[in-house]
């Protein structure tokens, strides 16, 4: 097995982060506050096979400059197009110097997936819908008014720019619901305007579900059921945890997914792959009168399930975990 690199660097903003540990050059161990990276690491450094030869390097506190080495792997971490330019164009620079013999989830490829530049980025795949979605920066309530209605696409989702689960995300029907934004900060730091897609079914419930692409092959890994609008890994609380007909529901929609959804729409996951190129990212999407309605596409996508909750209400999902853990392995094990 060829040596692997990981590369890791901040958020543009640095006040933000997440615990992240990193087993370094050297074999220590160091803690750095993260967001929007690939969450893969505890998972390679767990396993004994993989650990032994895998390293990381953070890029911003890194001023070592690795020699060329046609022998060594790089697998780029840094998985969020919006929030994280200034790592993933110093990461580009070191891919660039040190011409790797494989490099993984390129930069060049995690802009793709940019929030505003993913519905262009999978325009007119028949059988695939990336509701319009387009990027702003107010900086007062009026200006927030302003681009909402050029938007003009009500009811609409307003989100903060580089965040993920749920958070600083709100739904507004009209313009007088935009009052409850107004002495918030998030809404002047940056934010997407994004069309609304009712992907409600006729129990009126949401659903969203997740696949991933690990090396250009597509995995099912869950399809979450809810009764709000804005759905991620907690929502399993919401209804899931206290309705078994729910998780007998996903438990079935998974199976079906893996015996035979992936395969009828494998021409569909294909040209996505294509389209944004990377080694290692998820999809999350509504199945909406048979159309794939995709709510977005990157590489900060939780996948291998270690530290979920659920006390067995789930087991269900251990064999799909299992089998993106082999395909994530089976890719840094192989030569190439």
């Amino acid at each position: 097995m060829n040596k692997t690199l990981f590369l890791l660097g901040p958020s543009d903003d640095e006040s933000r982060g997440e615990s992240t540990s990193v087993r370094v050059e050297g074999g220590s161990v160091v803690t750095k506050e993260l967001v929007g990276v690939t969450p893969i690491l505890s998972y390679v450094n767990a396993d004994s096979t993989l650990a032994a030869h895998c390293a990381s390097l953070l890029v911003d506190n890194s001023k070592k400059q690795l020699p060329p080495n046609p022998r060594i792997n790089l697998f780029n971490l840094v998985g969020d197009a919006d929030s994280s330019v200034n790592s993933l164009h110093k990461i580009q620079t070191i891919i660039n110097s040190v011409q790797p013999r494989r490099c993984f989830n390129r930069p060049v490829d995690v802009f793709k997936t940019s929030r505003a530049r993913l519905p262009k980025t999978l325009a007119n795949i028949q059988g695939c819908l990336v509701p319009r979605t387009e990027s702003a920066d107010p900086k007062s309530f009026s200006e927030l008014q302003a681009v909402c209605n050029m938007f003009n696409s009500w009811p609409m989702v307003v989100r903060a720019r580089g965040y993920h689960g749920g958070e600083c995300m709100q739904l507004v029907a009209d313009e007088s619901q935009l009052e409850s934004l107004r002495d918030l900060s998030w809404p002047y730091n940056g934010i997407f305007l994004m069309q609304y897609v009712d992907c409600r079914n006729e129990k009126g419930l949401y659903h969203k579900v997740r696949v991933m692409m690990v090396n250009g092959i597509a995995y099912a890994r869950q399809c979450i059921y809810s009764d709000k609008w804005s759905i991620h890994t907690g929502s399993r609380a919401d209804l899931m945890d206290h309705d078994i007909d729910l998780r007998q529901q996903e438990e079935s929609f998974l199976g079906q997914m893996r015996d035979k959804g992936l395969q009828q729409r494998e021409r569909l996951f294909r040209e996505i792959y294509r389209r944004i190129g990377l080694d290692v990212f998820g999809i999350d999407f509504a199945l909406v009168n048979g159309e794939v309605v995709i709510f977005e596409a990157n590489a900060c996508m939780h996948f291998l399930g270690t530290g979920e909750v659920g006390h067995g209400r789930y087991s269900y999902t251990g064999t799909y975990k299992q089998a993106l853990r082999n395909a994530l392995k089976n890719m840094l094990l192989r030569d190439r």
